[in-house]
């Protein structure tokens, strides 16, 4: 077996170590959190507008009731004077129910603007009412997706501990100064993660690209121990 072959081991646990790491980094459920976030902060917009419409009916409503009792009172008086044997003469008798006719369809109108009012303010509590009910069970979902997330890091972090554990013997029988080699090229983005390869029969097993004889003779002649890179892909190669 090769002096170098633990530095392969090793690069095929980083590479498992990375994909649980974008694994938990890309949970399906982190998605699906954000989603409920953005419902949530729609339905607090949608609560704050309903409120503040029904604070306006309610506000219109006392208005209106208010000329309501106003206008009754008013039709009241008119009564009273109509019924009280004082206004004996034909044409205040007329001038009487005309204006009590007048007064009394104003205040119809005016109940049915109050009722319109009250109409409206419950179906904005009722809306109100559904809004509340949705946060609610926005929340309880949110707080389900969190949970499983939290869960799914665990199960993750768990296999990533195992991976370090099996990583370290083979780090044990590398030549020194190879791991730092290594774990530098791992930062290059353009390598993927993939800082070393096998050198099969001329071939960069990395970049799947054949070495020039003069660039395989000079790498085959030196010392198994030596940090040799692919001239084409700079990986270490495994001899």
């Amino acid at each position: 077996m090769s002096l170098l072959a633990p530095l392969l081991e090793v690069q095929e646990l980083d590479l498992e170590a990375d994909r649980r790491k974008l694994e938990r980094e890309n949970l399906p459920e982190r998605d699906a959190l954000k989603v409920c976030g953005a419902e949530m902060v729609n339905n607090d917009q949608l609560q704050a507008k309903s409120k503040a419409e029904l604070e306006k009916l309610a506000r219109d409503e006392r208005a209106v009731a208010g000329q309501v009792s106003t206008v009754a009172a008013d039709a009241e008086g008119v009564e009273g004077r109509l019924y009280s044997g004082e206004v004996t003469a034909p044409k205040e008798l007329e001038a009487l129910q005309e204006e009590l006719r007048l007064t009394r369809g104003k205040q119809t109108t005016l109940e049915e603007a109050e009722l319109e009012i009250m109409e409206a303010i419950e179906a904005q509590e009722s809306e109100l009412a559904k809004l509340a009910e949705a946060r609610t069970d926005t929340e309880r979902r949110s707080q389900e997706i969190a949970e499983t997330i939290k869960k799914e890091e665990a199960r993750i972090d768990a296999e990533l501990d195992v991976l370090t554990g099996k990583r370290k013997k083979p780090i044990t029988e590398l030549p020194a100064g190879f791991i730092e080699t290594y774990s530098a090229l791992r930062e290059k983005p353009r390598l993927a993660g993939r800082a070393s390869a096998a050198l099969v029969e001329g071939l960069c097993q990395g970049c799947r690209v054949s070495l020039p004889r003069m660039d395989l003779s000079r790498i085959l002649a030196e010392p198994e121990e030596a940090q040799v890179e692919c001239p084409h892909c700079t990986r270490l190669l495994v001899r």
